[in-house]
């Protein structure tokens, strides 16, 4: 019942929202309402910055690593505000704080920025943490797998693994599911993702590995936990990615929860399947 009524809730308010009709200043402005949802508690947070880029940071207690979080929102929307309080679930559930990256969005800054920002941070934290995880949501999780790509062409340490949450990693939109799942989908529509990839690329090929890393290496990766909800647009983008991994020698876990949408570990709060997929993010960081 719970999960029904979510899934209606997920329509109503963010679904109408998420549409290439509504500014992306009116979409930003109300994907940061989300800054209101009560705080999970053991945690402390506090304001920092990574090679000069805000960043929200959330230590647990025990704290044992890092994670570098890559927040979703199509690129153009999202913010550590947004996306603090299932951070601080996965955070707290891992062991691991957790810095949120402040990245610069399109269209005020295309692509390369948001890489830019998330290469630079990363070697910032490696200041402090030896021990880090990359992982990011939709956008963010395209952007994570941008990132391991990156950093393998450095002298700099490798991340010790990687969590993607439904990944947004074609932005081409080339996906089967983007068709066949577009009616059953509560969230995420096309045009919204077609739109904003749009603004993201500005002048620059859609396939460039850089912004669709499905079409990149991948040899390189960290050890790597995707997960995807059956019901989602994006959910081909996960599978076909993970699919390639393995072809690449790496070491991937996919877990698909049926009947679930989009990110769905943000309602980890009310819902059993999004309660369940945090603390198996935990697990798998916990066996690294």
């Amino acid at each position: 019942m719970m999960q029904t009524i979510m899934r209606r809730l997920v329509t109503l308010a963010v679904k109408s929202q998420l549409n290439p009709r509504v500014s992306v200043e009116t979409q930003r402005k109300r994907l940061d309402l989300l800054r209101f949802t009560p705080m999970p508690a053991g945690l402390r947070e506090t304001s920092t910055e990574l090679a000069g880029i805000t960043t929200r940071r959330l230590t647990p207690t025990p704290c044992y690593g890092a994670i570098l979080y890559l927040h979703g929102g199509a690129y153009c929307t999202g913010s550590p505000d947004s996306h603090r309080e299932m951070v601080a679930r996965i955070a707290r559930t891992s062991e691991r704080e957790a810095f949120i990256l402040d990245y610069r969005l399109a269209p005020e800054h295309p692509y390369p920025a948001a890489l830019d920002d998330a290469v630079a941070a990363y070697t910032d934290l490696l200041a402090q943490h030896q021990d880090i995880v990359i992982m990011g949501d939709s956008a963010g999780g395209g952007l994570a797998m941008a990132l391991a790509e990156a950093i393998s062409r450095t002298d700099y340490a490798q991340p010790n693994a990687m969590v993607l949450l439904s990944p947004w990693c074609d932005l081409t939109c080339s996906g089967p599911t983007m068709e066949s799942n577009r009616y059953i989908d509560p969230m995420l529509h096309p045009d919204w993702l077609t739109s904003s990839a749009a603004m993201y690329a500005g002048s620059r090929a859609l396939d460039e590995p850089g912004m669709s890393p499905l079409f990149g290496d991948m040899s390189d990766y960290p050890r790597t936990l995707v997960q995807v909800g059956s019901d989602e647009i994006l959910f081909s983008d996960s599978t076909r990615a993970v699919d390639k991994m393995k072809e690449a020698g790496v070491d991937v876990t996919l877990q698909v929860s049926d009947g679930m949408w989009h990110v769905f570990q943000f309602h980890a709060a009310l819902l059993k399947p999004s309660k369940k997929a945090v603390y198996k993010i935990g697990e798998f960081l916990k066996k690294g």
